[in-house]
């Protein structure tokens, strides 16, 4: 029912109406809490029931309080964890004086966890209002009351001409207005074979193509940005040093589906990139790049820029979709697929952040040109890659598919820092396997990787060093996993925190039982949480046993 309510809602609303999210967003802002007054207002607003705003309420983590004046996180993140075993968090709350989701009797300052804030590379992280603090230093500045923006590394491509660190200048846009028919993109994306860079891999010319042939005349694109992977910040990156090439892509597909309009999701944790894309959508208004007739080609297109309020789970398109029009962002059941039925219930490519920025390139020079970027692999186009702190020069790398695992980490990242040596990675996000060290020359590309139970997902690297701890490991991983889950399937929602129970006793954990559990997981789960969530723990089952204190 709130689906078809949303949808008639929304479809008589303009598209730039606050929704009830956003409102309950302002509350907060506002005076720290969320109150009946609040939500009644909310749904007079939204034109939904109170019952379904409260449920709103009840989800994301930004409306959980009551806050204090000042409101400052920890971020609990894999990188955090692989640089501190999470002390930084306890240091943090017994500075501050006030418990892990408390706010001071005063209501001077109140305490929370993010995850993540995307800056895994200077590890550990906080974030004191919308001031993101970051490295050894940044907890002392912070308690200190010095509390000053973090640095960021610059990125490098290792290609002799960069796809995706490439200044975006709408040139791609500007040959297919004037040389290709959309249809005519459409299927230079498809023979250019662009897998998507967010998780599964699954080919964006196929989405591109249903889309298009879904009926009906209004279709959306919609730019999943809420990168949500702990150790990633591969998009936080595209949006925030490079925006035009994102608004480009969206428009590219725009223009090769039928749509006229694009939204772009981003993440609250990432308090610069909202800004950032809204400074440059005015410029390509500004420019004539975005709004109706561009360039004379007859082509109407435009973006809106929309942000999160704190769930992991909305990284997956369907619970995108829910929260980008202001709902509960749990995950939906598919078919329908959003190509067929996502926003307002119309037809809707939502392609990941770094998939769109691939199609410029495509666009400028060609499927062909795009192939050749990996001459060692089947793999199309170039990857990003991000690595953790561990690293001696962690940063984002622009390179080509088939490297291994080694070269990336001793060549390219530079090695381990601090004399440490890499015990085990996980690569692409929390639902990626963990590779021990005896496998740092499997290649980075989608099926030798998958061959290990890895995959490429984001592409980020997060080292563990000889130190770490793979029990505790284990017990972060699926705290993550029951912390995020959306509720919707009772698999994911009860099965995560039983697993969690398991291992954070310290007790022995019965071996069947718990193999069992991810069989569960992987086969009963609606989404990819639920059901990605075995693969990095089996990964410590096989690779690690000894130390996860296992029975039977």
């Amino acid at each position: 029912m709130s689906r078809n309510l949303i949808e008639l809602t929304r479809r008589h609303h303009e598209g730039a109406a606050p929704t009830a999210l956003a409102l309950l967003k302002t509350a907060v802002e506002d005076h720290g809490k969320i109150t009946a007054d609040d939500i009644r207002d909310a749904a007079a607003a939204s034109g939904l029931p109170e019952a379904t705003v409260y449920g709103v309420t009840t989800f994301y983590d930004d409306l959980k309080g009551p806050r204090g004046a000042r409101h400052v996180r920890a971020c609990s993140g894999t990188a955090c964890f692989a640089a501190t075993a999470g002390t930084h968090i306890e240091r943090l709350g017994a500075g501050l004086g006030v418990g892990l989701g408390e706010v001071a009797a005063d209501g001077s300052v109140s305490f929370g966890e993010a995850v993540c804030l995307g800056f895994c590379h200077s590890s550990p992280a906080f974030i004191d209002g919308t001031t993101v603090l970051a490295g050894p230093h940044a907890l002392e500045s912070l308690l200190a009351g010095r509390p000053s923006a973090a640095g960021e590394p610059d990125w490098i491509s290792l290609l002799s001409e960069p796809v995706l660190t490439r200044t975006g200048d709408w040139s791609g846009l500007a040959r297919a207005l004037h040389e290709l028919q959309p249809e005519q993109l459409l299927a230079e994306v498809e023979a250019a074979d662009v897998r998507g860079r967010g998780g599964a891999g699954f080919p964006a010319g196929v989405k591109w193509r249903f889309t298009r042939a879904a009926p009906g005349a209004v279709k959306f694109i919609v730019a999943n940005g809420d990168e949500g992977d702990p150790g990633s910040y591969i998009d936080k990156y595209l949006m925030e040093r490079n925006p035009n090439l994102l608004l480009e892509g969206l428009a590219l597909a725009g223009y090769a589906v039928g749509a006229a309009h694009g939204y772009i999701l981003v993440r609250s944790e990432y308090p610069l990139s909202k800004p950032v894309l809204e400074r440059a959508i005015r410029q390509a208004h500004a420019d004539g790049w975005l709004g109706s007739d561009i360039r004379g080609s007859g082509f109407d297109f435009d973006i809106a820029v929309v942000e999160g309020a704190g769930s992991y789970v909305v990284g997956e398109e369907t619970a995108l979709l829910a929260c980008l029009q202001g709902l509960r962002g749990t995950v939906s059941a598919r078919p329908p697929f959003p190509a067929e039925r996502g926003v307002q219930g119309m037809p809707t490519v939502v392609n990941n952040v770094e998939t769109l920025a691939n199609i410029p390139f495509i666009a400028r020079r060609g499927a062909q040109a795009y192939h050749d970027l990996s001459p060692g692999s089947k793999s199309a186009g170039s990857k990003l890659v991000c690595f953790n702190e561990r690293f001696n020069r962690p940063t984002v790398y622009e390179v080509p598919f088939g490297m291994t695992m080694r070269q990336l980490c001793e060549e390219v990242a530079g090695g381990i820092r601090d004399g440490h040596t890499v015990k085990a990675l996980q690569i692409g996000g929390p639902l990626g396997g963990i590779l021990p060290a005896g496998l740092l020359e499997t290649a980075f590309d989608f099926e030798p990787l998958a061959a290990e139970g890895c995959m490429v997902g984001h592409g980020s690297i997060v080292a563990f060093d000889e130190t770490t701890d793979m029990r505790a490991l284990t017990v972060h991983l699926l705290e993550f996993g029951a912390h995020e889950s959306c509720g919707k399937c009772f698999p994911c929602r009860i099965g995560l925190r039983r697993a969690h129970e398991m291992f954070s006793t310290g007790a022995p954990v019965d071996r069947q039982r718990f193999e069992e559990l991810l069989e569960t997981l992987e086969l009963g789960s609606l989404c990819a949480h639920g059901s990605g969530m075995p693969a990095p723990l089996r990964s410590l089952l096989r690779h690690f046993p000894g130390e996860l204190g296992l029975a039977g």
